[in-house]
């Protein structure tokens, strides 16, 4: 087995798990599980989800007839809002509970016969080249111990001129490994990346960078919250989990007050000239 494929089989291993997918559908309560925006931190985890992405989606610029894929499509909530924009969107997911869970989600929203989603690698996407107007990449090259090539798999399928919206949760600059590595624990991760390394790893692939923005104050609410919709644990998530993901987010939490894990997000533009150093070509 590759490199590649053992990192992807972990990942799936992770979100395919009965008490992972719990813990996503209850203690996120809706279909986007990513981080949060949270204006007056009075806001639900599944509303702030909802927000972050909208404005994820809106700095990318996205228009109805965009063809867009989503890679690490989750539960399928940024699927639905892609196709309201009126975008001709696809999902894939390295996990099948992923993949089925987002199928439900589109179900539910009466889409089911308008977006796909496929069961698949973000390191080796099963696309033609150059097909692609945009891309989204939400909260999971994180779990990814080869970066770079989902970089330059995302500029392989866009078109020219085609867009890559990432978020993730990132290292700090100066981050102490020893705090980030308990909370990563959870999620198998083991490799560690700041919002320079994302940037760094874009202009090489030879995106240009059209906008970046790093918030570690959404992620610090968004943990405080989902240590909250633990205490109790809610009814269909297992005590013993319970307490095991609390243990974990409490690793979370401290290790975002020490300013050493930090949410960020990229808006790449793909060239065509100028790849070695991911400026924008004359």
């Amino acid at each position: 087995m590759s490199r590649t494929s053992a990192n992807a089989s972990a990942a799936a291993e992770y979100y395919d798990a009965a008490d992972t997918s719990a813990f996503y559908r209850l203690c996120w309560g809706g279909s986007d599980i990513h981080i949060g925006r949270y204006e007056t931190g009075r806001e639900s985890v599944a509303d702030a989800s909802v927000t972050m992405t909208q404005r994820l989606l809106g700095l990318a610029g996205f228009q109805a007839g965009d063809r867009v894929l989503d890679l690490a499509c989750g539960f399928g909530g940024t699927l639905v809002q892609l196709a309201r924009l009126g975008c001709h969107a696809a999902g894939m997911d390295i996990s099948q509970t992923c993949v089925t869970q987002a199928r439900r989600t589109l179900s539910e929203a009466a889409l089911a016969d308008s977006v796909s989603v496929t069961e698949g690698d973000f390191h080796d996407i099963d696309s033609a080249p150059g097909v692609w107007d945009g891309v989204v990449c939400q909260e999971a090259i994180i779990h990814s111990a080869d970066r770079a090539r989902v970089f330059s798999e995302a500029y392989r399928v866009l078109r020219a001129g085609g867009v890559f919206a990432v978020s993730d949760i990132m290292t700090s600059d100066g981050a102490d490994p020893a705090m980030v590595a308990p909370a990563f624990e959870r999620l198998g991760v083991k490799t560690f990346a700041t919002p320079g390394d994302y940037a760094a790893m874009a202009r090489a692939a030879g995106f240009f960078i059209e906008h970046s923005e790093e918030n570690p104050s959404d992620i610090k609410t968004h943990y405080a919250k989902l240590a909250q919709a633990l205490s109790p644990p809610p009814a269909g998530l297992a005590p013993e989990a319970a307490h095991r993901i609390a243990t974990s987010l409490g690793h979370w939490r401290k290790a975002i007050a020490g300013g050493h894990v930090t949410w960020g997000c990229l808006i790449l533009r793909k060239t065509v000239a100028n790849k070695a150093d991911g400026q924008r070509p004359a």
